[in-house]
């Protein structure tokens, strides 16, 4: 039996010894394509920049699939690389560190933090999947997923991704002690990849304001074709996207395999938490007022999201706070921040320096002179857009790089503006095949501790239902409603 035992379970050195190798052959693989795209041969199309930062890009995803380097290092080296060889400016190569995303990140992950050092974290799910009156997944999941439909509306998709974190955190801590387990895993990545990434971006595209290709593209179709959206009228052209949400559902308890489970002893675990965490207590209501200050500043749009979640978590560690830094501090995710801000600096590398507009417009000459029927066109459009876009993880810079070649393609092909875009930029928002391909499922994924390649497996996936879905139903729902392409 012990024979047995011992032939079943490799033996941790050598699992280790693996894992080292696997590591330091996908460092080795990702120099030696860097290296091989800037001193190689120059690519037709491409400026040498641009070839150098498209080798760039591809060290950043071979050293993230395979734990190559340490999430911050791989964030952090990224623009580094960009300074060595294409001697762009310091300013510049980390220019993402001083974004509005970066510090509505930043401020989101101390939030969490203080969610998760406080009893509040704790206490704000336990009211959630109380009021649920289930211990099941799956009614846990569908209780959160009402409560962001209820906020969305009034918050942009990286808000609404801050916001929820703390509380699917505050999941992970009621498993406490059990996170070996296979099935207590499965939850918590699903709880984090389902409520701080994908309900948010999935509701994105419904409401105007709720994401930046959004306000990009209407206000590019105004500018350049006379044709205003209203707030209403987006919401009207892109009703059938609701259907969306179920599907992602039920997409995600089937690939985690969730259903009949219950969160491991949830309901004691519950009563046993209450008690424990007794008569609510003023850092916990501090943290609330600070909360709410941020809210209020969020939909006012007083001032910048990034500005507005730094004044919250700030807030948070007055002096009459209660709250210790050093006792918060453990649990701030800064290699994720590291990463997230390496990612977005990538990405804007990328659009400057015309990789993406070259891989682009790459994708876009067999499309000049075609004869195939519309629909085909949008299915080998969208996909092979897809492979530009996965780069990119900033929203705006998305926008900025496909509106135009969205718009200028439907007047090549001689077919409606309107219709044929917004299905192209809709899509482009359905973008899973990389963790780092949109923000909030780059900090969904980061949060949840999975590995790059486990974040692939399930993205990518999603990505084509979704984009199946938008371009096979929208057509069909904007041409009964008088906008056929």
């Amino acid at each position: 039996m012990d024979t047995a035992a011992a032939n079943a379970t490799p033996p941790v050195g050598s699992a280790t010894s693996s894992a080292r190798t696997r590591q330091v052959m996908g460092l080795l693989a990702a120099f030696a394509i860097l290296l091989g795209l800037h001193y190689g041969p120059a690519i037709p199309g491409l400026t040498p920049e641009g070839q150098t930062v498209l080798g760039v890009f591809l060290w950043f995803i071979l050293c993230m699939v395979t734990g190559a380097l340490p999430k911050a290092m791989v964030g952090l080296a990224s623009p580094l690389l960009l300074v060595i060889f294409t001697r762009t400016k310091i300013p510049v190569a980390f220019k993402a560190f001083n974004t509005d995303i970066f510090f509505l990140a930043a401020g989101a992950f101390a939030i969490a933090a203080v969610m998760m050092g406080t009893p509040l974290g704790k206490r704000i799910t336990c009211s959630v999947a109380s009021a649920m009156r289930s211990n099941r997944v799956t009614r846990v999941l569908l209780g959160l997923m009402l409560a962001e439909m209820a906020t969305q509306p009034f918050l942009p998709v990286v808000n609404e991704s801050a916001l929820f974190l703390p509380m699917c955190k505050g999941i992970s801590s009621l498993t406490e002690g059990k996170e070996h387990l296979p099935e207590v895993k499965r939850i918590n990545t699903a709880v984090m990849y389902l409520i701080a990434g994908l309900v948010p971006l999935f509701i994105g595209p419904l409401m105007l304001t709720s994401a930046f290709p959004n306000l990009i593209l209407t206000a590019y179709l105004k500018a350049t074709q006379h044709i205003t959206i209203s707030w209403g009228r987006w919401f009207w052209l892109n009703l059938p996207l609701w259907g969306l949400l179920p599907i992602v559902y039920l997409y995600v308890i089937r690939y985690f395999k969730l259903k009949n489970l219950d969160i491991p002893g949830l309901e004691a675990g519950m009563a046993a938490t209450k008690k424990e965490l007794g008569r609510i207590t003023w850092p916990e209501i501090w943290t609330l007022i600070c909360l709410a200050v941020g809210m209020t500043f969020w939909i006012g749009g007083w001032i910048k999201p990034g500005m507005t979640a730094i004044l919250a978590a700030s807030l948070m560690f007055v002096p009459w706070s209660g709250i210790k830094y050093d006792d918060i501090n453990k649990y701030m995710l800064w290699d994720v921040l590291m990463l997230l801000g390496g990612a977005i600096s990538l990405g804007m590398a990328l659009y400057s320096a015309g990789t993406v507009t070259w891989v682009a417009h790459g994708v876009l000459i067999p499309f000049h002179h075609t004869s195939l029927p519309i629909l085909a066109v949008l299915f080998l459009l969208i996909f092979s857009f897809h492979i530009p876009r996965a780069g990119i993880v900033s929203a705006v810079a998305a926008g900025a790089a496909f509106v135009p070649l969205a718009v200028g393609l439907a007047s090549a092909l001689h077919v409606h503006v309107l219709p044929f875009s917004l299905v192209v930029i809709n899509c482009m928002q359905y973008a899973f095949f990389l963790p780092i391909s949109i923000t909030a499922f780059l900090i969904a994924w980061s949060a949840s501790g999975t590995s790059g390649w486990d974040a692939v497996k399930f993205g990518a996936p999603l990505t084509i239902i979704a984009n199946v879905y938008v371009i096979l139903v929208q057509p069909v729902w904007l041409k009964l409603i008088g906008l056929p392409m």
